[in-house]
């Protein structure tokens, strides 16, 4: 029986499924479950409609309406339908329709006739998701549609075996994406979707895309890959060098967002709506879009490739397909092909907070600039000054110079101060996070944009990701074994993981001296302990830090006095930022291993000797005291090693009662113990407590002691150490021939031992005595530059400081502005180094330069600052120094009776401790004294100098 359906003036409809074939492949025997739900929710929105269903072909329906109106709230009821539905594999089911007006001739089959493919050739234009009309169709609905539907004019196009131009018009249905390609007929390209404008302008980077620009005009260069972090501005640097390239590809420029695209298939899919490419039956999508483009110019981007990587090998074909494609792709990890090269797109670069202070300089900082424009956008009066430009310099550094959580920083001074800001992230009590709609959800928080990345790791290589995260510092491959194997298997040889996490971004890799190291960012370190706090492998973690670091920290030890000495200081450098996490794990309460306080000690004695050539003493000094502390059982050899490296620092931090303390015990220990060598130490360490308490014939004696030790047991390098402190004390008394030739021994044992660097201990005494003695200041001014450049390759910065003020010393009445430079140099380090005794010596120094320039007003303040500190430190020899300047000053500014007084306790001190002053200073002196008789009767003189010497320094201080 024949169908009866309706004639005269109707509406037709053509639909089918985008991409069918590809579903297909995707979801195999649940695409048969899918096309009967499609095809449920058509039919239930063509029938609420009223509709007339003529043919169904596989997903494909043609249906015919007696009104306009209908066929447009069928179209737009179905579309809701489809995007509404939950599908397999969350897929995407994409229907593009076709909707035109005419007057069909009806048979038995159904209609014929021009307007049967008028409709039929307005749905092949139509894209996945997109309802086009034609001017027939949009005339009869100009005052008919449903509520907020409307209706964008796209143009003319030519249709497919349809005469002339065809106006085309999108439905715009609300709640439904509204952004297609230009419309396209059966196997053609019509036009390119066109390179996004962002909103925000473009900063820095001015030099990368200048070097991608010229990689991407080579011949040779037909892929190149965009590799960074998230959140560091590769999408926005892709989108700067495609539009600067456009015109040298004619505008032949596309670029195409992967972000919704979850497989090869559907990549091909948002490729081909990119180019305007309509899906034919029967062809795979691949081998359409190689025609579309096999001899076509392009410049293709392809952007957030990294959780596609299953479609790398299409990218391979189109390569070799399409010899004008060139494909500029950004990812957070390597496609790993053949033609790929590379760019890895670094963090903004920032300014040394040490180096750049002035506000012109730091203006031309991207990191800077970009805070400041992104903060200007949400208040315009919003500047870069010198109160805030610190905290924003810190707040750029904290935040690795990263584009995305700069960005999102610097929208949060909207409601904090840059100080508070900075306080908040250094806290880490902020979670960045962003308000602006018109961005990717997962750029809009910093944690998302990480979340995204971690995501895509394989379970193995997240475990290595949170478990590294205990690490500031870069890390070998052996020390990163240790530490990501300790809390649970990986499954995969943990090279490999590594090399994955840096080709995936999340892990930052560097070569030198011969071996690489693998470090996070800050931002992904943070991300990555939250991460780890989250399972239960923090504590293995970070005990299996503290056992390397331990380990690791004792095979150096010995090597830091070596020919090497600069090669092992280095290597400790780099890591030591991991060792200060590992202490403070071993310090911890709440560390469950029993030998944790065992740990501690011996990673205190490990590092003694580098904190000593870096000047940390306070923090060495930290960590042995509260180890010490524990009430956790130690070996007593381990304790008694503890005891005297907390007494060396105490005493290098002039703290003489507790160095005091620590050497009693530690003394009593290694005696218990009977290890000769162990007692030396102790008593090369007593000797050199006695020379800061100024009692030098007990520390000659204890020093001579230890020396006849050392030498019995061969210990040379001991030996050399404990001269060292043997000429000191000569010096002090003014043994200066004495002292000179202990050091010359040294330097001839340094030659035999093959140590260059360590001569400088020696070079450094011997300059100092030829000064003080007065004798030949032009060797003395070579020796201690030759002692300087050596202790600067160390990296001592205590000898340095005090190498300087020697220099400066020596110097002074010829080159008093280099001078003056040298002792501001000198005191700044003995400030970094928390060294009060040689910023005492310092200020002495400074005031007998500002005193040769008759600036004695300056002059005397730096000798009342000095001595107040030390009265603090009971440094005998250095006030009595102190006092013998201090007096030449107030002489001068007619205050005799108070510089008597000075020299009278000088004199005193002097003669108690058995130091006299130093030649280099008596004619000076012996002035200063001539001019003060002359100002007081000869028995005033003497009575003053009388009341001085019974003086305490208190009394004569202001």
């Amino acid at each position: 029986m024949m169908r009866q359906f309706p004639v005269g003036t109707l509406t037709l409809l053509f639909t089918d499924i985008e991409g069918s074939t590809r579903l297909l492949r995707q979801l195999g025997r649940q695409y048969a479950d899918m096309l009967r739900e499609c095809r449920r929710l058509m039919r239930a929105a063509f029938a609420h409609s009223q509709g007339f269903e003529v043919d169904t072909q596989g997903d494909a329906f043609f249906v015919v309406f007696e009104r306009a109106s209908d066929a447009i709230m069928a179209a737009v009821i179905a579309q809701h339908s489809l995007a509404e539905a939950q599908w397999p594999e969350d897929v995407t089911v994409r229907v593009r329709m076709g909707i035109h007006t005419g007057e069909p001739q009806a048979v038995e089959e159904g209609y014929v006739g021009l307007d049967v493919h008028h409709a039929a050739r307005i749905m092949s234009a139509a894209h996945g998701g997109q309802v086009l009309l034609s001017q027939a169709t949009h005339d009869l609905l100009d005052n008919d549609l449903p509520d907020e539907v409307g209706m964008q004019d796209l143009g003319s196009y030519h249709l497919k075996d349809i005469p002339g131009q065809s106006q085309l018009f999108q439905l715009v249905i609300p709640g439904l994406p509204s952004t297609f390609p230009a419309p396209a007929t059966a196997g053609s390209r019509r036009s390119l979707r066109p390179l996004p404008r962002p909103s925000a302008s473009f900063v820095g980077r001015e030099q990368e895309v200048e070097i991608l620009c010229q990689q991407l005009l080579r011949p040779a260069v037909r892929l190149l890959t965009l590799i960074g972090i998230a959140g560091v501005g590769k999408t926005r640097l892709a989108l700067q060098v495609a539009g600067t390239l456009a015109e040298r590809f004619a505008n032949e420029v596309c670029f195409v967002a992967l972000e919704e695209a979850h497989s090869s298939d559907e990549v091909l899919s948002t490729l081909a709506r990119a180019l305007g490419i309509q899906e034919e039956q029967g062809t795979p999508l691949l081998e359409q879009i190689q025609t579309v483009l096999a001899d076509q110019p392009l410049l293709l981007v392809l952007d957030n490739f990294e959780h596609v990587l299953s479609a790398r090998l299409a990218v391979a074909e189109l390569l070799t397909s399409c010899p004008g494609l060139k494909i500029l792709v950004t990812s957070r990890t390597m496609l790993h092909l053949q033609a790929e090269h590379l760019f890895e797109v670094q963090p903004l670069p920032l300014p040394n907070p040490e180096q750049v202070t002035d506000l012109a300089s730091l203006s031309h900082s991207a990191a800077i600039a970009l805070f400041v424009q992104r903060a200007q956008a949400l208040q315009p009066a919003f500047e870069l000054t010198a109160e805030n430009a610190p905290d924003i310099l810190r707040i750029c550094g904290r935040l690795d110079g990263i584009p995305l959580a700069i960005e999102l920083a610097a929208a949060q001074s909207r409601y904090f101060t840059t100080a508070q800001l900075l306080e908040h992230l250094q806290q880490e009590s902020m979670q960045l996070q962003g308000k602006v709609q018109d961005i990717p959800a997962r750029q809009r928080t910093l944690q998302q944009a990480i979340d995204w990345s971690y995501d895509l790791l394989e379970p193995a290589e997240q475990r290595v990701f949170r478990r590294l995260s205990v690490c500031p510092a870069a890390i070998t491959r052996e020390a990163a074994e240790q530490i990501c194997r300790a809390a649970g298997p990986l499954d995969t040889p943990l090279n490999e993981l590594l090399e994955n996490l840096v080709d995936k971004s999340m892990l930052q890799r560097r070569g030198g001296n011969g071996e690489a190291r693998f470090w996070q960012l800050r931002t992904l370190r943070t991300y990555g302990s939250t991460r780890l706090a989250e399972t239960s492998e923090m504590d293995a973690t970070l005990s299996a830090l503290g056992r390397y670091s331990v380990a690791r920290c004792e095979e150096i030890a010995p090597r830091l006095a070596g020919a090497e000495q600069v090669f092992w200081l280095d290597q400790l450098d780099q890591g030591y930022e991991n060792i200060r996490v590992a202490s403070a794990w071993l310090l911890n309460d709440h560390n469950p291993d029993p030998t944790r306080v065992e740990q501690a000690q011996r990673l205190g004695v490990a590092l003694m000797r580098y904190w000593e050539i870096r000047g940390y003493f306070e923090e060495g000094a930290s960590l042995l005291t509260q180890a010490l502390a524990s009430q956790q059982e130690v070996p007593a050899t381990v304790r008694a090693q503890a005891l005297h490296s907390a007494g060396f620092l105490a005493l290098m931090l002039s703290q003489v009662p507790q160095a005091e303390a620590f050497l009693r015990e530690s003394q009593l220990l290694f005696r218990e113990s009977g290890d000769k060598s162990a007692m030396a130490a102790i008593l090369r360490l007593q000797g050199n407590l006695a020379l800061t308490k100024n009692s030098y014939k007990v520390a000659r004696r204890l020093l001579e002691e230890a020396l006849i030790i050392d030498r019995e047991g061969g210990n040379m390098r001991r030996a050399a150490s404990t001269r060292i402190a043997l000429a000191q004390t000569a010096i002090a008394q003014g043994s200066y021939s004495k002292a000179y030739a202990l050091l010359e021994e040294n330097l001839a044992e340094y030659a035999s031992l093959g140590e260059q660097d360590s001569t400088a201990y020696p070079l450094y005494y011997m300059a100092r005595t030829l000064f003080l003695s007065d004798h030949n200041l032009a060797k003395a001014q070579e020796l201690v530059e030759d002692s300087l450049n050596l202790f600067r390759a160390v990296g001592n910065r205590r000898l340095v400081a005090h190498a300087l003020d020697l220099q400066a010393n020596i110097l002074m009445g010829r080159k008093d502005r280099q001078a003056a430079l040298l002792l501001d140099e000198s005191s700044q380090l003995f400030k970094a180094v928390a060294d009060p005794m040689g910023r005492a010596e310092v200020l002495i120094s400074q005031g007998r330069l500002a005193a040769s320039r008759n600036s004695w007003q300056q002059a005397r303040s730096s000798y009342e600052e000095s001595l107040a500190i030390l009265q603090q430190l009971e440094a005998k020899e250095l006030i009595a120094s102190g006092l013998e300047g201090y007096g030449s000053v107030l002489v001068a500014q007619q205050a005799p009776e108070r510089a008597i007084q000075c020299w009278g306790l000088a004199a005193s001190i002097r003669s108690t401790i058995v130091a006299p002053m130093p030649p280099i200073y008596r004619s000076s002196y012996r002035q200063a004294l001539s001019l003060a008789r002359t100002q007081l009767d000869p028995t005033r003189f003497q009575a003053t100098w009388q009341d001085g010497s019974q003086a305490t320094l208190a009394s004569l201080l202001p």
